[in-house]
């Protein structure tokens, strides 16, 4: 899980970009946020989540309401309220979580502004707020925090690093059973065991796993000799999301062409730590990527056709976006994939190979070093 260290320095963080924005508190509702900055994971996905709120003085106390108290929380209070009746879940979960804040909220200091997320705040729970404090100002809290997020932490890299390894787990069995006849599903279900055992607990691992198409959840159709077979798959540990993909050969013999366009993108992404550096334009390395895709001849006028990858942390895209139309900045502490793409009908039907990679003040560090074959290996 977080650290509490972990938390607190994200906390300090928080305070000085809340102070210099003249913002008194912030109300969190996403349980991403509230595990950000308190250490404690209300729910995994995917399994039932309750509401919750956090309350954050900027330079005051803070306190979390939930329907629970299990788990360590860097909080200096904690209010619960009733989700179940004999463990059937309450209907009404948001008005139970109200009651609470209302009680929290209760005697608080005014506050003139005030920060919200308006991707997530409730309505019901937004009234109790301006009901009990009257704050003269909400300001959206939404961008500042997706900026805090950009630079990850020593316990965020460690719960990233484990989550590669757990999908990079999936990759080793989903290879290991790839051939003629075997169904989709049995493919995406043996790779999700892997994970699990990886992991040593439950968690998500799914994504691409069709065979001969550009993308898809997995169907109940068996795999044919000669497609291509683009696993793009992401799995969660503990609140942090990775993101890889390769691309095998059903039947192992792939053709002249599929080898080396293969090989011409495996290429492109070896390169990656060496065309990143702080200060770096996103939407630039996808240009670069575009440019070096069409440089293959069988390639030169599709290029890259989608975003050439993007951040991931506590979801599975984050900032930085490596996209043509929407640029980002590079800096140390970005963690971000990187996926550079081809399809075409003769490759029946493309190829996608994607890493993750970490901004150090040392350079670029591939947190995925994973092999690159397109024949699946057999133990």
């Amino acid at each position: 899980m977080l650290t509490l260290k972990g938390c607190s320095d994200r906390q300090e963080r928080l305070r000085a970009r809340l102070n210099a924005e003249g913002v008194g508190a912030v109300v969190l509702t996403d349980h991403l946020e509230i595990y950000y900055l308190t250490g404690v994971l209300l729910c995994g996905y995917p399994a039932f989540q309750f509401p919750a709120f956090l309350y954050f003085e900027t330079d005051g106390c803070s306190w979390l309401a939930a329907h629970t108290e299990e788990g360590e929380a860097l909080v200096d209070d904690r209010l619960t309220y009733e989700w179940h009746i004999m463990s059937t879940m309450n209907p009404d979960p948001v008005r139970q979580l109200n009651e609470a804040v209302s009680s929290g909220l209760s005697g608080g200091k005014p506050v003139s502004r005030i920060g919200w997320q308006e991707e997530g705040l409730d309505r019901l729970l937004a009234e109790t707020v301006d009901a009990r404090l009257a704050p003269d100002a909400w300001v959206p809290v939404d961008d500042l925090l997706a900026g805090l997020h950009k630079r990850k932490d020593a316990d965020e890299l460690a719960l990233l690093r484990k989550s590669v390894e757990v999908d990079l787990a999936a990759y080793t069995r989903a290879r290991e059973v790839i051939e003629p006849g075997v169904n989709e599903l049995d493919v995406l279900a043996e790779a999700q065991q892997a994970a699990m055992k990886a992991a040593g607990e439950v968690v998500y691992h799914g994504g691409d796993y069709q065979a001969g198409v550009i993308g898809g959840t997995a169907r109940d159709r068996t795999i044919e000799a000669g497609e291509l077979y683009i696993i793009d798959a992401q799995s969660t540990y503990r609140g942090y999301w990775s993101d890889l993909a390769r691309t095998f050969a059903v039947g192992g013999a792939p053709t002249d062409l599929q080898m080396s366009v293969y090989e011409h993108l495996a290429g492109i992404l070896r390169d990656v730590p060496d065309l990143v550096k702080p200060g770096g334009s996103a939407s630039a390395l996808w240009k670069t990527i575009d440019t070096r895709i069409r440089e293959h001849a069988h390639l030169s006028e599709a290029g890259l056709i989608h975003h050439g990858g993007h951040g991931v942390g506590l979801r599975a895209h984050e900032a930085p976006d490596i996209n043509r139309d929407r640029d980002a900045v590079f800096e140390v502490g970005d963690v971000f994939s990187c996926e550079p793409g081809a399809y075409s009908d003769e490759l029946r039907a493309g190829i996608r190979l994607e890493n993750t990679f970490a901004i150090t003040s040392r350079g670029v560090q591939n947190l995925s070093d994973y092999p690159l074959d397109l024949i699946p290996f057999k133990w």
